[in-house]
């Protein structure tokens, strides 16, 4: 009997981790699009690579950390490419993605537009020290799949656009026919409509004039798989010609929360921290989010097409 209930916790607690860890995502999205958005690949003239740290819950013992590095930037004149590679750890669980995507670019009238595709491979498992306890049966099959790991494929869809540079949008169809394929008698793929996990922004950049300053107000709701339906509330500021940034993000949903986000740019590189504090009860038992990524520019030999 202890063995099963041992054994019920752990796969309750993986169940938990595994679902909350489902879409890792950033709270610099409103600094790097590309982490949220695969459309984003190529838009800008430039290549660039993304270094990316968050460490939640930081006052925790095996609190989720995530790594991300990425890359994108235009390979053609009307073709953008982009790569990532996520490695989502909490405790003994990890979430390892590998994800590609293409983007084609286009113009109608005054607004740019690139219309991406992506696909991903996800790994989840479950530590092997986690199933050595000797309360635990090392024969229940659950356990053993996890401690295997559970392979999923999937795709995702976006539309990323701006209007002479000031007037923002995109939206991203994730999680297209998820199907699990490391167990082919049991493959599985997600149901329901192309928005069924969606995550969608808009927003508008003003500059004030004189002042060498600009704000960019922006809205993104977000519906992903396991996790509550949320809003973000984002204010964006860039001062002295884009060497400095801040910015606020207010979360109000499931989970509410607010991030503060501070930023600067040397040259081509660009360095950005963020922290989050969550409005709930919990709040109290940890010391936040921390999050810091680095960026920098590489040059790109694609000569822009002409419409």
């Amino acid at each position: 009997m202890k063995q099963f209930l041992l054994s019920l916790f752990i796969l309750i607690s993986m169940g938990v981790v595994l679902k909350a860890q489902d879409e890792a995502i950033s709270s610099q999205y409103i600094f790097h699009p590309i982490l949220i958005n695969p459309a984003y690949s190529g838009f800008k003239d430039n290549h660039e690579v993304l270094l990316n740290f968050k460490n939640s819950y930081s006052s925790f013992v095996g609190a989720p950390k995530t790594y991300t590095l990425s890359f994108n930037g235009p390979v053609a004149p009307r073709l953008g490419f982009g790569a990532l590679i996520l490695n989502d750890i909490a405790g003994d669980y990890s979430k390892f993605k590998v994800q590609g995507s293409l983007a084609y670019k286009f113009e109608l009238g005054d607004v740019k537009l690139n219309a991406g595709i992506a696909a991903q491979y996800t790994k989840n498992q479950l530590a092997n020290g986690a199933i050595l306890d000797p309360r635990i049966d090392p024969s229940d099959p659950l356990l053993l799949a996890a401690a295997n790991g559970l392979n999923f494929f999937s795709t995702s869809l976006g539309i990323y656009g701006e209007q002479n540079g000031k007037f923002k949008f995109g939206i991203a169809a994730l999680d297209l026919a998820r199907t699990r394929v490391d167990q082919i008698q049991n493959t599985t793929s997600s149901s329901g409509g192309l928005l069924n996990y969606f995550t969608a922004w808009v927003g508008y950049k003003y500059d004030v004039a004189n002042y060498n300053f600009s704000i960019e107000p922006s809205v993104a709701v977000k519906r992903l798989r396991y996790v509550p339906f949320a809003t973000d509330l984002n204010l964006k500021m860039n001062f002295l010609d884009e060497q400095l940034f801040g910015g606020i993000t207010y979360t109000v949903g499931g989970y509410q929360k607010t991030t503060f986000l501070i930023g600067t740019r040397i040259n081509k590189f660009k360095l950005f921290y963020s922290y989050d504090i969550a409005l709930e009860e919990f709040q109290k038992y940890n010391n936040g989010a921390h999050e810091l990524s680095l960026a920098f520019d590489i040059a790109a030999n694609v000569k822009s097409s002409k419409k």
